[in-house]
């Protein structure tokens, strides 16, 4: 290569490099409002513009579409229902539908490897323990979930009060 050639390179990659930093162009992926995809961490380290989110109960990011992320509540109520029904808690799955915190509502599964029995329940938390004050299909005593466990009507309507 003649030195008038290397010259010439030279030049252009520092007209490039100038004409990159006089842009401000930037190498990175940025979305329509200018923020650096990626760069959006929340106060747990995830990154939700990749579609990560804190999970409580797992104590870690994760897709939700990838690993399901079961809360304090449902974790403790297929334990509590498979002590109950004498089974292992991978036989028993378990869905809260609504919580407050407090109270939760939602549906049960028994069965490994295919439908099996279900029914719903509803599971108060007292201190730091939840307990299931009632599982099953028949019908429930409204009244006495309102008035002895304090349940709100967010949590029992439509499924098991009217």
């Amino acid at each position: 290569m003649t030195k008038q050639a290397k010259v010439i390179i030279t030049v252009l990659i520092i007209a490039v490099i100038g004409f990159v930093i006089y842009k401000n162009i930037s190498i990175v992926s940025r979305d329509k409002a200018g923020n650096i995809v990626g760069g959006d961490r929340d106060e747990h380290g995830c990154i939700g513009s990749a579609g990560y989110s804190w999970c409580e109960a797992k104590q870690k990011c994760l897709r939700i579409w990838e690993e399901k992320c079961d809360s304090v509540a449902e974790l403790e109520v297929q334990r509590i229902l498979a002590n109950k029904y004498q089974k292992a808690p991978s036989e028993v799955s378990v869905t809260v539908i609504r919580s407050d915190g407090s109270h939760a509502a939602g549906s049960v599964m028994f069965g490994e490897s295919g439908p099996g029995e279900s029914g719903m329940f509803l599971a108060v938390k007292t201190g730091d323990k939840w307990e299931v004050v009632y599982d099953g299909n028949g019908s429930i005593d409204c009244n006495k979930m309102r008035q002895q466990y304090q349940f709100p009507d967010e949590i029992l309507r439509p499924e098991f009060c009217d």
